[in-house]
């Protein structure tokens, strides 16, 4: 099997716990790295071990060695970022959410059909070990159809300031792009597009939310969703069947502890996941481009449409804008 060679683009956080796990992935290769920071591209590069590092984005999207690059900026930078790289013929994972909006993400699914790269959202939840078993307790009718789904996600963030990611509309602030998607994602992936929604919000006083309820409602269930930035919480999921109860332990997004409970039998799971967990998608990535695909067959380019035109229609019901719903 052939090693993959990858970039990142974006070093804050996030590429940090990425790029951690990118080492435990076999056949793959972190060749270059790149921020605006020249100093910390390299302390970035020497702790992970990269071939390069550069102080800008353009020059990773030359290098040549480099097939795949994960986009780890802020998110109003997604969309952008993801096209300047599919235009250079990278393929691109990039980090949830996608894009801004669902006008951003048509924009960067039209070039990558264009372009004929591969595209995929690093929706990392997806591909854990505990949350394919969550799905083959569905698929397999062991819960029973799906009736009532509840997840939440929240922490306390109101120490961090306005200017922070968290609050400031310019970087995309808010809970719903930066943790709600998670919830929303695990209605979405397991009980499709719902045929009603219904939201509230408690906004800033720059107009993004701090903290925001979700109800949707389906044929024959329902999904209670919550995020928010003002409070810790122990963040448990609930998925009712008509056969039993799954409960995905806190925090459920990653946890490695699962529970199928019905009346006859209690089924207790736990994984021994690789590193944080984000290796999952790097593997289903890699092995993506390796086969020559375009788009994932398990987080598809489709399915981030959607989940972005849910966002969209919670966003409008709330009241929630940023600079680039004007673009």
């Amino acid at each position: 099997m052939r090693s993959v060679g990858w970039g990142i683009l974006g070093l804050g956080n996030i590429a940090h716990k990425f790029a951690s796990d990118l080492l435990l992935v076999n056949n793959t290769e972190l060749v270059a790295v790149a921020s605006s920071d020249f100093k910390r591209a390299k302390v970035f590069s020497e702790k992970y071990e990269s071939k390069r590092f550069y102080d800008g984005y353009s020059q990773l999207l030359e290098d040549d060695e480099v097939e795949i690059i994960y986009i780890a900026s802020l998110h109003p930078q997604h969309a952008k970022l993801s096209i300047a790289a599919m235009e250079k013929g990278k393929a691109v994972l990039c980090e949830k959410p996608l894009a801004m909006n669902e006008y951003e993400v048509k924009k960067m699914l039209t070039v990558a059909h264009s372009r004929e790269v591969f595209l995929m959202e690093g929706l990392w939840t997806r591909f854990n070990p505990s949350f394919e078993q969550v799905q083959d307790w569905i698929s397999d009718d062991t819960l029973g159809a799906v009736r009532y789904l509840n997840a939440t996600f929240s922490f306390n963030g109101l120490d961090r300031g306005e200017d922070s990611r968290l609050f400031n509309p310019e970087k995309g602030g808010g809970t719903l792009l930066d943790i709600g998607i998670y919830p929303l994602f695990l209605a979405y992936q397991l009980l499709g597009m719902p045929k009603d929604i219904k939201a509230t919000a408690h906004l800033t006083t720059g107009g993004v939310d701090q903290q925001l309820a979700i109800l949707l409602t389906y044929e024959n269930a329902h999904a209670i969703l919550y995020s928010s930035f003002t409070h810790n919480e122990d963040m448990r999921a609930t998925i009712a069947g008509e056969k039993g109860e799954i409960y995905m332990e806190s925090r459920w997004h990653e946890t490695p502890k699962i529970s199928l409970i019905t009346p006859e039998n209690t089924i207790s799971k736990s994984f021994e996941f690789n590193g944080k967990g984000y290796s999952y998608e790097i593997e289903e990535a890699s092995q993506c481009i390796r086969e020559g695909k375009k788009e994932s067959a398990k987080w598809s380019l489709n399915n981030s449409l959607e989940l972005m035109q849910l966002m969209d229609s919670i966003r409008e019901l709330c009241g929630i804008h940023y600079p680039s719903d004007r673009n």
